[in-house]
C-alpha cells in the first residue's frame, strides 16, 4: 500500500477523490464468488488502487458523502431494505442478493472482478443464458451433476452466488450473464438434494430408487459405465514433515503412506484407509486399480525393523523424533539402506532436519598472481555442484577452538549437508587457520605440504582439479626418502643407519625444493650427516657456489677439525679475524664456508653480495629470538637452500620453534600472532594434545629428530640420582635470615610495581641470592661459613676419582667452580677448568679426552653446546637450573655416540631450601613437555619459566 493510501487509511473521515466500487471475487478453487465494497481510487474508470473497505451507515443514506452517487443510494437501500441481507466480515455481502441488485452494481461502472493472480477488470452485463443440468463422470471416477450452458456462448466460467443463483462470467469480454433454466420448481429442489458426487458403485442403487420420478421431472439419469480392473504397481513413500504438539515435541515426524500406479492413474493411500481399490475414468471406461495389502503390511514390517532404533514413539504409521540429532543419525544410518529396498523419499521443503550427502566431493587448486594458492571446495549433489567456501563459514569452528560434533551446513533451500564424518573435524581444523574473510581458504608458498593434509582428511573418491601439481609436492615431501647408495658420499666414516637416513631426507628436501630442520639429540652425529650431504651435493657438481656453514665462535675449530678429518676433499675457509677482509674475493673457489653469528652481523654486506648454494645454521638456536640483530641479519642473506642444525629447537618455548621454521620456509606456520594463538597458547597453557598434533604433522616434512633412546640401541645406560644434602646449622641460619632480608625487600619494591617484566627480575635477584647461599655463603662474602654441599661434592670427588672415574662437574657461578677448584688444589687432584673467559678452548677439551686430569670443572654456560666429552662417565650438577633443557645439554656432553661406559648423573639438591622447589618445577614441566613431545617428538625438555611459575615458587619458600 502506498504512503498516500496509508495516510487516508489513518484519516477515515476524508474520502475526496475516492469512490465506492464493488468487488466480485472467486472464492480458493471453488466456483463460488463473493461480493465486497472497497473504496478506492479510479483513473478513466480504471481500478488504480484499492484504498478501504467500505462499512455500511445509515447516515451516509441521509446525508451521502462525495464517493457515493445516487446510483449508489438506490442499490445501498436496496441492500438496507432486503431483510435476508447482511454485511459480513471483510465486507462481504451475506445472504441472498437478487439479480436487480447485481445488474444495479455493474450499471455503476464500478463493478470489477479478478481471479486469483490476475489484475481487477471492470464488468459488463451481457443477456441470459440458459443452462441446463447433465452428469459428468470425474477423474476419480466419481459421477457429478453439473450445470451446462449453450454450447455457442464461448468459454466461460460457471459461478455461484447466494448457494442457488448460477451466473456465467465471459473471460474473453469481461461480462456476466445471468441464467435461466427451464425447470420446475420440484426439479431444482431435486437438484439440490443430490450430493457432490457418487462413486460408481451407488449409480445402480441410485437408478433404481430415482429413475421414475426424474423422468417425470424431466431430468437426466447417469449412464452405466464399464469398468475394467487395472494392474497396478506398489510403491512405499515415506514422507517427512516438521509438527509440533505437546505429545512429541518438535523434532519432525515420519509418515508412510504407498503410491499405486497404474497405465494411466496413480494414487497414494495411507495404511490406515480402508478402501480396498481406487478408480479413475479415462475418457472411455472406469478403471479399477486394487490395493495389495499383504505387499504392503511386508513394507510396513521392513520400515520397522529399520526406523525403530531411531524413531521409537509411534501414532498409527507416523514416527516421531524429539530431538535433531536422531534424524542425524537416521539420514546417515538408514536412508541409503532404506532406499535399496524400494522406499521413496518426499519431503517438505521447510523441513528443519533435510540432511543430504554430497555424492562427489571436489578441491580446485588456483595459483594467485602473488604466488598465493586458494582452494575452492564443492559438493555434488543430486548431479548440482555446490560451492562450499562460503557455506563454512557457518562452521564455530572458525570462530571458536573446538570440535564441532554436528558436523553439517545449511544450504540455501534450508536442506543440511552431511560433511564427511571420518576426517570432518581434522579437515576443518586444517582449515580454520587459513580460512578469510571473502570465503576463500588461502595458502601462502610455505604451506603448500598442507595440501596432503587436507587430502588425508577427505574422502578418497575426491576429485582434485586445477594446479594438482602442487598436491603431487606436498604428497612427495611426506613420502619416504629415497636410500641412495653410501659409497656416493665419499666420507672417511662409516655412517650409522640413522645417521645415513638423515643424509638421504637432506637430499630429499632438496629435490622437493624446500629447506629442513635436523634436529637430532645432542651427540647423534649432525654435524657427519651434513658433511655427508655436502660431499654428495659437490659428487653432484652442485656446490658450484659455496655452501655457508654459521656456528658459535667455540665451534668453529671443530667444525674446521671434523672436515678435514670426513671431508678432506671439500676445501673450505674459515673467515675469522682480521684478516678475513682480504679472502671475500677468492670465496667462490670453496666449497664451504665457517663463520661465527657475531660476525655475520659484523660482515653483512658481504653476505648480501654473496652467492651461495647452502646457508646451514649451527646451533640454531641462536636464532630463536627474531627481535635480537643477530637472526634478523641472518634472515637478509640469500641462498639456494637452507638448513638448520639443533639438538634442542625448543629451549624456553614454541616460539622458538617458529622463529626457525619460520627462518627455513616463511609462513609454513602462519604469522607469528596466528602461530601463537593457534599452537603455542593451546599447547604450552592448555596442554592440548590435538593442537600439539597437528602442529607435529604440519612441521613433519621439514623436521627430523631422532632421540638416543630411538636410533642409539648401543649407548650405554644414562642413570640420574638425586642427592639430598642438609645444611649444617651455621649455613641453615644464614639462609633463613637471608630469605627474611629479601622478603622485606620485595615486599617494598613489588607491591606497587605493576610491570611484569620488573617484578620477574625482582623475584630472580631474590631467589638467585638464596641459591647462592645454598651453594656456598662464601659466594656473598661470608667464607666464614662453611657449605655443606661443598664438603659433600669433594668427598664424592675423592671417592670417584679412587675409582678411575672421569668425572664432568657444572655449575652456573664461576665463582663457585673456582672455590671447587681451591679444594681440588689442596687434596691434590687435577683438573681442568672451562669458562665464558677460557681461551683455547679446543686445547682444554683435548687434554681432558687425552686423560690428562680426573676432573673438568664447567660453567653451564660455556660448557652446554659443542663439547664432546665421550671420557666422562661421571656427571655432578653443583646446583639446579630453572631450565632443565640446559642441564640436559651438559648432561649430553658426556652421554653422547662415542661413550663406552654408563653415565651417572649426579644432582646435588640442599635440602628443605629453595633448591628442593626449582627440582619440583623442573620436574612437573619436563612431565608436561615430555607428555605433549611423545607426539611431536619436538624435545624433552620444559617451556619458559613464568612470573607466576616464580611468585608460586617465593610463596612456598616464605611460607613454610
Amino acid at each position: 500500500m502506498s504512503f498516500l493510501a496509508q495516510l487516508r487509511q489513518q484519516q477515515p473521515e476524508v474520502h475526496e477523490g475516492l469512490k465506492l466500487c464493488y468487488l466480485i471475487e472467486t472464492i480458493g478453487i471453488s466456483d463460488f464468488i463473493c461480493i465486497r465494497l472497497f473504496l478506492a481510487e479510479l483513473k478513466l474508470e480504471q481500478l488504480i488502487e484499492i484504498i478501504k473497505p467500505y462499512k455500511l451507515q445509515i447516515s451516509h443514506l441521509l446525508h451521502p458523502p462525495t464517493f457515493i452517487s445516487q446510483k449508489d443510494c438506490e442499490l445501498l437501500q436496496l441492500f438496507v431494505a432486503n431483510d435476508n441481507w447482511q454485511q459480513g466480515k471483510n465486507n462481504e455481502l451475506v445472504g441472498k442478493i437478487g439479480d436487480d441488485c447485481l445488474k444495479k452494481m455493474i450499471d455503476t461502472n464500478r463493478c470489477y472482478w479478478k481471479c486469483k493472480g490476475q489484475a481487477w477488470k471492470k464488468i459488463s452485463m451481457k443477456s441470459r443464458v440458459s443452462v441446463q443440468p447433465t452428469w459428468q463422470v470425474s477423474i476419480n471416477g466419481r459421477y457429478q451433476l453439473k450445470w451446462q450452458a449453450e454450447l455457442d456462448i464461448g468459454r466461460v466460467l460457471l459461478l455461484k452466488y447466494n448457494n442457488e443463483k448460477i451466473i456465467f462470467l465471459h473471460e474473453s469480454s469481461n461480462s456476466i450473464s445471468l441464467t435461466k433454466k427451464d425447470l420446475t420448481k420440484d426439479a431444482y429442489e431435486k437438484i439440490k438434494q443430490i450430493k457432490s458426487d457418487i462413486p460408481i458403485e451407488e449409480i445402480e442403487n441410485f437408478l433404481l430408487q430415482n429413475e421414475q420420478q426424474w423422468r417425470q421431472l424431466k431430468l437426466p439419469l447417469p449412464k452405466m459405465l464399464a469398468e475394467y480392473s487395472e494392474a497396478s504397481q506398489i510403491n512405499p513413500v515415506l514422507l517427512l514433515a516438521n509438527h509440533h504438539d505437546s505429545k512429541h515435541g518438535t523434532g519432525g515426524k515420519l509418515e508412510l503412506f504407498f503410491r499405486y500406479v497404474g497405465e494411466q492413474y496413480c494414487f497414494v493411500v495411507s495404511p490406515e484407509e480402508c478402501e480396498e481399490k481406487h478408480q479413475y475414468w479415462n475418457g472411455r471406461q472406469v478403471c479399477f486399480l486394487k490395493r495389495n495389502k499383504v505387499e504392503e503390511n511386508k513394507c510396513y514390517q521392513m520400515l520397522t525393523s529399520i526406523v525403530d532404533e531411531f524413531l521409537s514413539l509411534k501414532d498409527k504409521c507416523q514416527w516421531y523424533a524429539k530431538e535433531k540429532l536422531i534424524w542425524y543419525d537416521f539420514f546417515t544410518d538408514s536412508v541409503s539402506a532404506l532406499k535399496n529396498k524400494g522406499f521413496d523419499f518426499r519431503i517438505e521443503s521447510n523441513f528443519l532436519f533435510h540432511y543430504v550427502v554430497s555424492e562427489q566431493w571436489e578441491v580446485e587448486i588456483c595459483k594467485k598472481e602473488n604466488n598465493k594458492v586458494s582452494l575452492e571446495l564443492y559438493a555434488e549433489i543430486e548431479n548440482k555442484k555446490i560451492s562450499l567456501n562460503s557455506l563454512l563459514r557457518q562452521l564455530q569452528v572458525f570462530n571458536r577452538e573446538h570440535a564441532v560434533e554436528d558436523a553439517t551446513l545449511t544450504l540455501s533451500d534450508g536442506r543440511l549437508l552431511l560433511l564427511p564424518a571420518d576426517g570432518f573435524n581434522g579437515l576443518m581444523s586444517e582449515l580454520a587457520d587459513i580460512f578469510i574473510n571473502n570465503g576463500k581458504f588461502e595458502l601462502s608458498p610455505g604451506q603448500v605440504s598442507r595440501l596432503f593434509n587436507i587430502k588425508q582428511q577427505l574422502p578418497e573418491s575426491t576429485n582434485w582439479k586445477g594446479a594438482v601439481e602442487l598436491l603431487d609436492l606436498a604428497t612427495s615431501l611426506y613420502e619416504t626418502p629415497q636410500v641412495i647408495e653410501k659409497v656416493l658420499s665419499g666420507v672417511n666414516a662409516e655412517l650409522r643407519p640413522y645417521q645415513w637416513l638423515g643424509v638421504c631426507w637432506l637430499q630429499h628436501l632438496k629435490k622437493c625444493g624446500v629447506n629442513g630442520l635436523l634436529a637430532d639429540d645432542m651427540g647423534l652425529g649432525k654435524t657427519l650427516q651434513t658433511l655427508a650431504h655436502l660431499s654428495l651435493e659437490k659428487t653432484e657438481n652442485n656446490l658450484i657456489k659455496p655452501a655457508l656453514i654459521v656456528a658459535p665462535t667455540s665451534l668453529i675449530h671443530n667444525w674446521a677439525a671434523e672436515i678435514s678429518r670426513f671431508t678432506p676433499h671439500l676445501n673450505y675457509k674459515v673467515m675469522h679475524g682480521e684478516k678475513r677482509k682480504h679472502a671475500w674475493k677468492k670465496l667462490n673457489s670453496y666449497h664451504v664456508i665457517l663463520t661465527s653469528y657475531q660476525l655475520i652481523l659484523n660482515d653483512l654486506e658481504y653476505w648480501k653480495a654473496q652467492s651461495l648454494s647452502w646457508m646451514i645454521l649451527d646451533e640454531a638456536q641462536q636464532i630463536k629470538n627474531t627481535k635480537t640483530l643477530i637472526s634478523q641479519a641472518i634472515r637478509q642473506i640469500k641462498s639456494d637452500f637452507r638448513l638448520c642444525l639443533s639438538g634442542t629447537p625448543v629451549e624456553n618455548h614454541l616460539g622458538e620453534l617458529w622463529s626457525l621454521l619460520d627462518f627455513l620456509m616463511p609462513d609454513c606456520l602462519g604469522s607469528l600472532s596466528e602461530f601463537k594463538h593457534y599452537f603455542q597458547k593451546p599447547i604450552e597453557a592448555d596442554a592440548n594434545e590435538e593442537r600439539m598434533g597437528q602442529l607435529q604433522l604440519r612441521i613433519s616434512p621439514f623436521m627430523l629428530r631422532r632421540t638416543k633412546e630411538q636410533v642409539a640401541s648401543d649407548l650405554p645406560p644414562k642413570t640420574e640420582i638425586y642427592q639430598s644434602i642438609s645444611l649444617n646449622e651455621e649455613q641453615l641460619s644464614f639462609y633463613e635470615k637471608q630469605k627474611q632480608i629479601e622478603y622485606c625487600e620485595l615486599e617494598k619494591n613489588i607491591q606497587d610495581n605493576d610491570n611484569a617484566g620488573q617484578r620477574q627480575i625482582l623475584l630472580l635477584t631474590a631467589l638467585l641470592k638464596l641459591r647462592q647461599v645454598c651453594c656456598d655463603p662464601a659466594l656473598l662474602k661470608r667464607p666464614d661459613i662453611k657449605s655443606a654441599k661443598r664438603i659433600h661434592c669433594i668427598s664424592m670427588v675423592k671417592e670417584l676419582v679412587s675409582e678411575n672415574r672421569k668425572i664432568l662437574i657444572f655449575s652456573q657461578f664461576t665463582k663457585m667452580l673456582d672455590l671447587l677448584a681451591s679444594d681440588l688444589d689442596d687434596i691434590k687432584i687435577s683438573y681442568l677448568q672451562l669458562t665464558g673467559q677460557s681461551r683455547n678452548r679446543q686445547q682444554i677439551v683435548d687434554k681432558f679426552q687425552q686423560g690428562q686430569s680426573s676432573v673438568f670443572l664447567i660453567s653451564l654456560k660455556a660448557g652446554g653446546v659443542g663439547l664432546n666429552l665421550t671420557q666422562a662417565d661421571t656427571v655432578i650438577h653443583f646446583d639446579p637450573w630453572w631450565n632443565s633443557a640446559a642441564e640436559q645439554q651438559a648432561t649430553d656432553r658426556a652421554h653422547r655416540i662415542g661413550q663406552g661406559n654408563p653415565v651417572f648423573v649426579y644432582k646435588l639438591i640442599a635440602e628443605n631450601t629453595i633448591e628442593e622447589k626449582i627440582a619440583l618445577l623442573q620436574q612437573r614441566k619436563a612431565q608436561l613437555s615430555q607428555h605433549i613431545n611423545r607426539q611431536a617428538q619436538l624435545s624433552g625438555e620444559q617451556f619458559a619459566l613464568k612470573l607466576e611459575d616464580l611468585m608460586n615458587i617465593w610463596q612456598q619458600e616464605i611460607s613454610k
